[in-house]
Parts: C-alpha cells; sequence; structure tokens
C-alpha cells in the first residue's frame, strides 16, 4: 500500500481514508519494530545459515495471517519489508514483478517444508531451486531432497540444477511415478557428479589447458551430449555416456 517517491517520501496508494492510512502507519511502525528484532535474533542464533532463513519464514507466515495478506498480495508486502522495515542491505536483484526471486518470498516457502527436508541442502543450494521455478514446479523434488543420506556439495548441486533445467524443457513429470521420477533426478545427480570428478583429473593431468579456462560452456556441452546420446542410443544415462559426453566436450 505504500512506496517511496524518486525524493524518497513516503506516499500512499489509492484513494485512502484517514482511517485506512491510520492502519497502513500502525502496520508500517509494527513492521520497523519486529523485523529487525527478529532478524537479529535469528541470526545471533544461527548465523545465516539456512535456519535463519528457515525460521524468518515461520515468522513471515504469521505476518501473512496477521495482516490478511493475500497471495496477490505477497510481493508488495515483501518489497515494503525490504524498503521500510528491514536494517539488513539486501541489494540482490529481485526483479520488479518476480515473486519467486524475492529474499522474503523464499524465506516464507522453506518454513512450509519439512525441518529435515531444509537441513538437506544450504541457504545457498536452497535460493538456487527457487529461483528455478521449473525445477521445483514438481514438488516431489523436495521428498527426494529427503531422501538423500547426506548433504549435497556445493558444486555438484549446481550442476545437477543445470542438468535438470535441460532435461526438464517441454516435459511434463506428472507421467513419472515417483519411482521412475527419483530415477531422473538420480542419473542427473550421478551425471553432475561424474563431470565435477573428470573435470578435477582433467586439470590435474593438463593444469595449462586453455580449455579450463571454459569449464562453463564445456560443461553445458557435456550435459547436452549426456541427453543427445541417451535419447540416440535409448539407454540410461551411465558411466558410458558420461565418459563419452566428456571426452566430446573436452576436445
Amino acid at each position: 500500500m505504500v512506496s517511496l517517491d524518486k525524493d524518497g517520501h513516503l506516499i500512499y496508494k489509492g484513494l485512502l481514508t484517514a482511517k485506512e492510512i491510520a492502519t497502513i502507519d500502525e502496520i508500517l511502525n509494527a513492521l520497523k519494530e519486529e523485523i529487525p528484532q527478529i532478524e537479529s535474533d535469528l541470526e545471533e542464533t544461527y548465523g545465516k545459515t539456512v535456519l535463519y532463513r528457515y525460521y524468518l519464514g515461520k515468522f513471515l507466515g504469521e505476518l501473512l495471517m496477521k495482516y490478511n495478506i493475500s497471495v496477490a498480495e505477497r510481493r508488495r508486502f515483501w518489497d515494503e519489508i525490504k524498503t521500510f522495515a528491514t536494517q539488513e542491505t539486501r541489494i540482490r536483484d529481485e526483479g520488479a514483478n518476480s515473486v519467486t526471486r524475492s529474499f522474503y518470498e523464499q524465506c516464507y516457502v522453506l518454513s512450509q517444508q519439512d525441518l529435515n527436508v531444509v537441513q538437506k541442502l544450504s541457504a545457498r543450494q536452497w535460493q538456487d531451486l527457487l529461483d528455478r521455478v521449473g525445477n521445483r514446479e514438481d514438488e516431489r523434488i523436495f521428498q527426494w531432497i529427503k531422501n538423500k543420506s547426506e548433504k549435497i556439495r556445493e558444486d555438484d548441486w549446481r550442476e545437477f540444477e543445470k542438468g535438470l533445467h535441460l532435461y526438464l524443457k517441454n516435459k511434463d513429470t506428472s507421467v513419472f511415478t515417483d519411482e521412475e521420477l527419483f530415477e531422473v533426478y538420480d542419473s542427473i545427480f550421478e551425471m553432475s557428479k561424474y563431470w565435477r570428478i573428470a573435470f578435477k583429473q582433467f586439470s590435474k593431468d593438463f593444469p595449462k589447458s586453455d580449455k579450463i579456462k571454459s569449464k562453463a560452456r564445456r560443461s553445458k556441452k557435456y550435459q547436452e551430449t549426456c541427453f543427445k546420446l541417451k535419447k540416440e542410443r535409448r539407454v540410461p544415462l551411465d558411466d558410458d555416456v558420461f565418459s563419452e559426453a566428456f571426452e566430446m566436450a573436452m576436445k
């Protein structure tokens, strides 16, 4: 309901009565007091870990109910917290309209998951997943994460996210059973791990190679080749496919 003009002055949106303005001011004042305190308390307890975001999301969920904020209004509400209430410097570009890239929206979404799922990934890994809406459109990915016996390495996760994004183009995963979908996730994850190990060995064997500098481009080619070989030969993603794709990517 409020924003700042180009000179930094508070402006109210719409034609509001004095009572409505007073209510908005009351909410703003409450947010200015509550948000910095809860963020400070959580940082003292959890640092800037994923648990900080999880429990902040729990608090934000209470605010949504307390102030009767609809789904359509959530992004504006998060922006108002970011602009008027928090004392944190949140400089990440969240876009003007995208709800999913909002820091506070991601905290809220995270808080809707089971805690034992949340703890399987770092704050950065969750941000990557929540940014990529297509990768989490099928919510069974949260169950797959929960089933992982160990935390996932940051570098493996980045490659997994890119591979999953590439695989999911124009695919309807609702036709997959849980077992079939989890097998897809597992195979793409193994593909990602193979890349990390193989590229590390290549870097040791050829430390002066210019190919090391083009890692991102070659990683993309590796993934594309893996999926191409799988489709053409109608074979599963396995070490044979990974090995051949890696050699082709590093030519």
